[in-house]
């Protein structure tokens, strides 16, 4: 299509291809020369741009998504796109090249590439660092080949078995075990560059900015266990909000710095090293579960304990469970069978395996002692509560039930 020069602030959606004379354009962190690099995007790439612009070191800066990798460019290299007759232009750039421009117009001896999601160019990290982002195919092979840096080995994480997939290049068939049959399109993978690995980079400051983006739902992990996806927004608090299970942490690994960054919900803003602008709404993120809700039908093991109102005869049935009489989490009077549960599974309906009473209980309520598949089951008097542990036992099967 006909491409029109950059020098008029580009519309969020609107797309340009770079024009860098052979060459690859910086990506940055930060508007100015002095911005950490992201990438390369080579010549003749197509830019989608975010809709902001900023003036800095001489030159203005225009704010673009590569295939999900967010960062400014020097807009004198951009030229905007007019599609003919309607159609959008190819939004995917070609394979990486050497070499690249700086920004400022000269050409450098360490040129990296954009991270795109369809021809699985992901960001250059370091020598001996680690890459992370789409695999965009199937064949690892040519997955290898696509990246302007030597690689090591290729890594998949499999969310179910929590293990991983390897590929080394030019290693014997029987020392990879990721091919075609367990790699696609979609599959999120991590890549390690040859070399000696360096000290990490001084941590990325984050831009004072607004929310980004809609937070995408990841793949539930085993209980207490890992997944990992793109994020979908620039905030990691809402990314931990967006998910239906218990988030313990969120960590992304800062491709340029090498650095591991971490949010963890609930902990003080002083510990909190990822933040708000640092995520990006085309990170990969890791995310470490907590508690994970089980379909309804599913059969799990839990702890089972009891808490009472008022304080029966037996002395071993007397313990710091006593004392709730009023109004659980939901807002309700505490009865015959409410349970406290952690706060994920508030309102999940349970059978316990076994049960004396054959009740059908509820999770109305929580508690600071109630993590996990953890259930506190309410009596009214605590010697009813011991007796009924006795028949259950501390462990039990317990079956989720349909919502009613």
């Amino acid at each position: 299509p006909p491409a029109a020069s950059a020098s008029e602030p580009l519309q969020a959606g609107q797309q340009a291809v770079v024009s860098a004379d052979g060459d690859c354009l910086r990506l940055r962190a930060t508007a100015g020369l002095g911005g950490a690099e992201i990438a390369c995007v080579p010549d003749g790439a197509h830019v989608t741009a975010v809709g902001e612009r900023r003036t800095a070191d001489g030159y203005d800066w225009e704010r673009g998504d590569v295939g999900g990798q967010r960062g400014w460019m020097a807009a004198t290299y951009l030229r905007a796109v007019e599609p003919e007759g309607g159609d959008e232009p190819d939004a995917e750039p070609p394979g990486g090249t050497d070499g690249g421009d700086d920004g400022d117009g000269n050409g450098g001896d360490d040129g990296d590439d954009g991270d795109d999601a369809g021809s699985g160019v992901l960001p250059v990290p370091p020598p001996g660092g680690i890459t992370a982002g789409r695999a965009g195919t199937s064949d690892v092979e040519a997955l290898v080949a696509a990246q302007s840096f030597d690689v090591g080995s290729v890594f998949l994480y499999r969310i179910q078995t929590q293990d991983y997939l390897r590929y080394i290049p030019g290693a014997p068939t029987m020392v990879n075990t990721l091919d075609a049959a367990s790699l696609t399109a979609e599959s999120i993978v991590l890549i390690r560059r040859l070399g000696q690995r360096g000290e990490p980079g001084a941590p990325p400051v984050a831009p004072d900015e607004g929310l980004r983006g809609t937070p995408n739902v990841l793949p539930s992990p085993p209980r207490e266990g890992l997944t990992l996806g793109i994020s979908g927004t620039n905030d990691p608090v809402a990314l931990a909000e967006a998910q239906p299970f218990e988030v313990r942490s969120i960590t992304l690994l800062h491709v340029p710095t090498q650095r591991q960054l971490v949010y963890v919900p609930g902990a003080p803003s002083v510990v909190q090293s990822l933040e708000r602008g640092v995520l990006e709404p085309g990170s990969v993120v890791w995310v470490r579960a907590g508690s994970v809700p089980a379909p309804d039908g599913t059969v799990v093991t839990a702890r089972i304990t009891y808490f009472y109102c008022t304080q029966g005869e037996m002395a071993r049935g007397i313990g710091d469970g006593g004392g709730w009489c009023g109004h659980m989490a939901n807002g309700e009077i505490v009865h015959a069978g409410a349970a406290a549960c952690a706060r994920d599974y508030l309102g999940q309906r349970f059978r316990i395996v076994g049960d004396p009473l054959d009740r059908i209980y509820t999770c109305k309520d929580t508690g600071g002692g109630v993590h996990g598949e953890h259930r506190d089951i309410w009596f009214e008097n605590s010697d009813d509560g011991r007796r009924w542990l006795d028949q259950v036992g501390d462990s039990a099967q317990i079956q989720i039930l349909a919502d009613e």
